[in-house]
């Protein structure tokens, strides 16, 4: 069972990973630009330059994760022996997953 910080996590990472999240950033960034023009600075671009790069960083990982979790999924349920319970683990809280390796 996901607990409720769980979720919000998990809720918080894709979000962020998708690309509207860079879209927002540079939302942000141009209403910055137009409202407050005398601290919007070299300091200033750097910052979003590099919230820019974590977000498009983040959205490959989640593409990448979500690419090898369905590819294991996959392994796991056409392998004659595999415990079957393990496709889907990703989405277990890390409690969970322990519970299931200590039971193993």
């Amino acid at each position: 069972m996901s607990s409720p910080l769980h979720r919000v996590m998990t809720t918080t990472v894709g979000a962020l990973g998708h690309p509207a999240s860079l879209v927002v950033l540079l939302i942000c960034a141009l209403v910055w630009r137009r409202v407050e023009p005398d601290s919007f600075d070299l300091h200033a671009v750097a910052t979003l330059v590099a919230v820019a790069m974590t977000l498009i960083i983040q959205r490959g990982q989640n593409r990448d994760t979500a690419a090898l979790q369905a590819k294991l999924d996959e392994l796991i349920l056409a392998t004659e022996g595999a415990r079957n319970e393990l496709a889907g683990l990703d989405e277990e809280s890390a409690d969970d997953i322990e519970e299931i390796k200590a039971g193993a």
